[in-house]
């Protein structure tokens, strides 16, 4: 057999699996490039869902409304996916949301489907909000009510009394609360808000299975894996948290899976302040600490003040 013989049989042999890699990459591309896009409509959607939701009344006093935030979250997702003028569409788009949480100061609330009867006695499907959850953590005779702040009520059982403010004013009344300690507060007031919103939004998308499956969805929905560090950057305000689950984006089953949260930005974070003391050390202060004289710096946690390499000032002890 000739040279050239061989050199078409090669290339008779192998363009097919040419065809094939170039036909999965131009795939791969195009699932980047759609999934880029629904990042886009997502993250739209709940930054106006979460602006809509705060109304002002008199005095600058906030209210939230979860009405007003689903609202506009899902007009906005239907007008980028130009389905706002199909409601069979609609539903079939709306049914890729298995869970909506809105993140509140005290507590949070939860949107996910759910079966019930009307008032017309017939079974109906839909996404409904749950009612509204505090925060809460008990232990040895306290129960824990927190707030995405430092601000927080006990109940003694004890004593069969509320105290409401600041950790360390509270501690000076409740000595045995031990969780109001400096170095205990922070981490059991952001696991047990995590914990709380991580295990509704686990159930709420483990059941939207049964309720997917009726509009043709096969995708099989699951809890996402969320570091804990992603997770607390998610409760640091009020906030309107939306996850968006098995949309197809590709010839070969990709499927998008992901979650945006909106923040409100109302909640007013605490600041401390580095400052150089006599000594040529450097502490970290409370705003209004009284032997803090400069302020030109504000850091939102004392982690990276220590980060800095500061240390707590003994006066106002942040």
């Amino acid at each position: 057999m000739k040279l050239t013989d061989l050199a078409v049989l090669f290339i008779i042999i192998i363009m097919p699996f040419i065809l094939i890699l170039r036909i999965k990459s131009e795939n791969l591309r195009y699932a980047a490039y759609k999934s880029e896009v629904i990042n886009r409509y997502l993250d739209t959607a709940v930054e106006d869902a979460s602006e809509s939701m705060l109304i002002r009344g008199k005095g600058n006093k906030i209210e939230i409304s979860r009405e007003r935030a689903v609202n506009t979250f899902f007009n906005s997702l239907f007008i980028n996916f130009n389905t706002a003028g199909d409601e069979r569409s609609k539903n079939i788009l709306s049914a890729y949301i298995p869970v909506i949480v809105l993140i509140d100061y005290d507590g949070y609330s939860v949107m996910s489907m759910e079966e019930y009867t009307n008032s017309s006695g017939d079974m109906e499907q839909k996404m409904i909000w749950k009612p509204k959850k505090p925060y809460v953590y008990e232990s040895n005779g306290f129960i824990y009510l927190f707030t995405l702040d430092q601000n927080v009520t006990v109940y003694s059982q004890a004593e069969n009394r509320f105290y409401e403010g600041l950790p360390e004013d509270i501690r000076v009344k409740l000595p045995d609360a031990g969780v109001l300690d400096n170095d205990l507060f922070d981490d059991v007031r952001k696991r047990t808000i995590v914990e709380s919103i991580r295990n509704d939004v686990n159930t709420a998308i483990n059941k939207h299975n049964k309720y997917a499956a009726r509009f043709g969805i096969t995708y099989n929905f699951s809890p996402p894996s969320i570091s804990d560090g992603d997770w607390h950057r998610n409760i640091e305000d009020v906030g309107f948290l939306a996850f968006f689950q098995g949309f197809p984006i590709g010839l070969n089953g990709q499927r998008y899976n992901s979650f945006a949260l909106g923040a409100a930005r109302v909640v007013r974070k605490s600041s401390y302040y580095i400052e150089k003391n006599a000594n040529d050390l450097f502490y970290y202060h409370r705003e209004k600490c009284p032997v803090l004289t400069e302020r030109s710096k504000p850091y939102d946690s004392r982690e990276e003040c220590a980060i800095e390499g500061a240390f707590p000032c003994p006066v106002c002890n942040p």
